[in-house]
């Protein structure tokens, strides 16, 4: 059984709950908030103030409204301490946007590069200056003591907590510290008393708790050091080449590992490179017939003088800069990334190793990689010399990225790779083609099925959310072992509706979660099984959250589709609800063919279920009297 390492049960008898419930809010894995962070929200609409198209974008009210909503719902997810920080810069921007979105259309449809427009200058630079102060020490300080109150309050019955740890969250990484990171040594220090060098899980005598929580809140509030950054990455592809120029070298992993050991050939950065290769297990390279390389070419970004938090991502999207021009003008196969590490001051630090399957769409395809290598020869030095000057332009960057994300499902090797953030993105207006199929095939408009749909979404999102409740309790250790294995039992090896096991056996499912910060959401989804008026508050709340994701996604997939910008957190957050509309769209029309029913009627057609609680029948009583009847 999965034991989860932010709700252990080592708490001596007198420890107050609210750092448990601290302890456990901080545990991104839980069910997330559909308000998008503060900073995620203002950085797509600045996005959309730089990229958007003027017209198409713009001049759509459904657009703009949708915009503001999030902005709204994200403001309102902020706790009072962080409010109080930014109150006069989240009203300047607010006040600024509404000008833009209010501005007549022939403002609005300046295009972008072109937008100096009073409206347009004052929106871009309150978002400028909000963005700044959320990534003050001063607003990190503030979200951390609105995570604490959320803590001790122990009210969260809405989880209101979950949306200040997102945000707390981007606001770290924002910093330039490693957030999974810093949220472990969070965990560690709150629940622990480990400082961030000590092993985790050490057995520290439990200081006060007020005394872990304000040493975490300075863990949370650290600054990032900077240090002299050079990242080396290891790419599998049939390439054999070598570029120095600007801040990148590449150089081919079979001649130059090698070469490291003594009386090796001598190679710029050999010495660095030899110190990495020591270590073990890294740029291991083939020296029998049979065997494979970890990796074939290897390429060495220096970053100058920089944090280390997110370097990776940083010299990959470099390295990637080249290989996608390189591979748009000259063609070729697509190497992947194997491993990468960090190098800080001379000393290695993160390193990361990827497992991907060698096979391309044509195997051991030496030709393709010949093409790759002549085309980085070529391409490589011009680009590695401009990103040696500064970083890609804006806009030529997100047109090199759309090109390359619309090519390359459709490349030499793609065909038998793990599906990209690209392939993950296209699900959403991919979805609304399932639904326009659908529309089409039940003589419906397409607007009309998606209404249909979205009404089913609050019903069937409060089921999903009691199965999460469940899962929620049935995870992590507990001292009744015994009352844990009988619930799993019962829970995987149902002797009755699954419903009716969540109603019947709440106070047992509560007594062993160790979710603190959850506790009140859980007993209060649990109790809606057999109270109606709790069911239809939840109702209510996600019917509003419907009606925010379902603008939300109109935008989104708008955006995709005409090019607009789409930040990949807000792609994400409607993806449930988006594979519930398309979902649940085929599955009603497979299902009314499969009856030879008319699929128009179907999709207007509800459960008997929801028939009887929209008539004040709670779930359990309908399902007692059905079992009853049966």
């Amino acid at each position: 059984m999965m034991i989860d390492y932010h709700v252990s049960d080592h708490w001596p008898a007198n420890e107050p709950a609210w750092t448990k419930s601290l302890v456990s809010s901080l545990n991104r894995r839980s069910p997330r908030q559909p308000e998008l962070p503060l900073t995620t929200c203002v950085e797509e609409i600045r996005s959309w103030i730089e990229f958007a198209s003027g017209d198409e974008a713009w001049s759509s009210r459904a657009n703009r409204d949708s915009l503001l909503l999030d902005l709204d719902e994200s403001a309102r997810a902020i706790g009072r301490h962080l409010r109080g920080v930014i109150a006069t810069q989240i009203n300047a921007f607010r006040v600024s946007f509404i000008g833009l979105i209010t501005a007549p259309r022939e403002v609005r449809r300046q295009p972008a590069g072109q937008r100096t427009d009073a409206v347009w200058v004052s929106a871009r630079e309150t978002a400028r200056i909000l963005l700044e102060h959320l990534d003050s020490r001063e607003a990190v300080a503030a979200c951390w003591d609105d995570l604490v109150s959320a803590a001790r309050s122990g009210s969260s019955a809405k989880g209101e907590h979950r949306a200040i740890a997102e945000l707390l969250h981007d606001q770290i990484r924002r910093r330039g510290l490693e957030p999974d990171h810093t949220f472990s040594n969070l965990v560690g220090m709150v629940a622990y008393g480990n400082q961030p060098d000590e092993l985790p899980l050490a057995k520290n005598e439990l200081r006060d708790p007020e005394q872990r929580e304000a040493d975490a809140k300075a863990i949370a509030c650290a600054t990032a050091p900077t240090t002299d950054v050079v990242v080396w990455l290891g790419y599998q592809g049939p390439v054999s080449t070598r570029l120095e120029s600007g801040r990148v070298f590449i150089i081919d992993a079979h001649w130059a590992v090698p070469n490291t050991r003594d009386g090796g050939q001598l190679f710029p950065h050999r010495d660095e490179l030899a110190n990495l290769v020591g270590r073990g297990g890294l740029f291991e390279v083939r020296e029998r017939v049979d065997e494979q390389s970890s990796a074939d070419f290897l390429v060495r970004i220096d970053l100058g003088r920089t944090h280390t938090a997110g370097a990776l991502k940083r010299a990959q999207e470099v390295a990637e800069t080249i290989l996608d021009v390189s591979l748009y003008y000259g063609g070729g196969v697509r190497p992947h990334l194997a491993e990468g590490v960090v190098v800080a001051d001379g000393r290695a630090q993160t390193t990361i190793s990827m497992a991907l399957r060698r096979e391309t769409g044509f195997p051991d395809d030496r030709y393709g990689g010949h093409m790759t290598a002549e085309s980085i020869s070529e391409f490589g030095p011009a680009i590695a010399n401009a990103l040696a000057a500064g970083q890609l332009p804006l806009y030529l960057r997100a047109a090199l990225e759309v090109k390359m994300a619309a090519d390359r499902p459709f490349s030499r090797d793609y065909a038998l790779r793990e599906p990209s953030e690209a392939d993950i993105t296209s699900v959403i207006p991919l979805a609304d083609r399932v639904v326009e199929h659908i529309a089409a095939h039940a003589g419906l408009a397409p607007d009309e099925t998606f209404r249909l749909l979205k009404q089913r979404w609050s019903h069937s999102h409060w089921l999903a959310e009691i199965r999460r409740a469940v899962h929620l309790c049935l995870i992590g250790g507990t001292r009744d072992g015994s009352l844990k294995d009988e619930l799993v039992r019962e829970w995987y090896n149902p002797t009755q509706p699954w419903i009716l096991f969540a109603a019947d056996r709440r106070a047992d499912l509560l007594s062993i979660c160790l979710i603190e910060s959850e506790r009140a959401w859980i007993e209060r989804i649990l109790y809606s099984i057999s109270n109606h008026s709790t069911y239809a508050e939840l109702i209510a709340e996600f019917e509003a959250q419907g009606d925010m994701l379902e603008a939300r996604r109109q935008r989104i997939r708008n955006g995709l589709v005409h090019g607009n910008p789409a930040a990949f957190a807000a792609i994400a957050s409607v993806r449930e609800y988006s594979d519930f509309v398309s979902g649940c769209a085929l599955h009603i029309g497979l299902e009314s063919f499969i009856r030879a029913q008319d699929p128009a009627t179907d999709l207007s057609t509800r459960t008997p279920e929801f028939v009887a609680m929209q008539r004040g029948v709670d779930a359990a009583t309908f399902w007692r009297k059905s079992l009853e009847a049966d």
